[in-house]
């Protein structure tokens, strides 16, 4: 079976550099989402402090960069969301911290589906690392959701 970009994600940012966030376990990283959604990573792209796209595959996320790498999401299914309806494409931006260069995570890029665990209206990662799960995973996390 393949990989979810989330392990890729996970595993270059542990090879990248020193910066770690605990795990959080996936009840509670439920339980923080507004949205859960199904859907598919359709292409990555990176913007600068001002928003401004960049282009460069060398460009770099990190401490004291102000770049940041972001998902573009076809949503297949929406599982849960407070705000009611879910635009059918969202951006997801992922934490600055991580050591990500563009090309890297161009590359990595899984069109399989997946479940991703979202908060707020900018639809941000629920929690730092985790957010994007398995399809496997996704009757656990209906079950988490059940309750609500």
């Amino acid at each position: 079976m393949k990989y979810v970009l989330a392990w890729l994600v996970m595993g270059f940012a542990t090879a990248a550099s020193a910066t770690s966030v605990p795990q959080m376990p996936l009840e509670d990283m439920v339980r923080l989402a507004d949205h859960v959604v199904v859907a598919n990573v359709t292409r990555v792209d990176m913007v600068d402090r001002r928003g401004r796209a960049v282009t460069d595959p060398q460009a770099r996320t990190g401490p004291g960069l102000k770049n940041q790498i972001r998902f573009h999401l076809r949503v297949k299914q929406v599982l849960f969301s407070r705000a009611g309806a879910v635009p059918p494409t969202l951006t997801v931006p992922l934490w600055t911290m991580w050591h990500y260069q563009l090309g890297d995570m161009q590359e990595v890029v899984s069109e399989e589906d997946s479940v991703f665990l979202l908060k707020g209206d900018g639809y941000e990662p629920a929690y730092r690392n985790g957010f994007q799960r398995s399809l496997d995973e996704r009757e656990q996390i209906e079950q988490l959701l059940a309750p609500r």
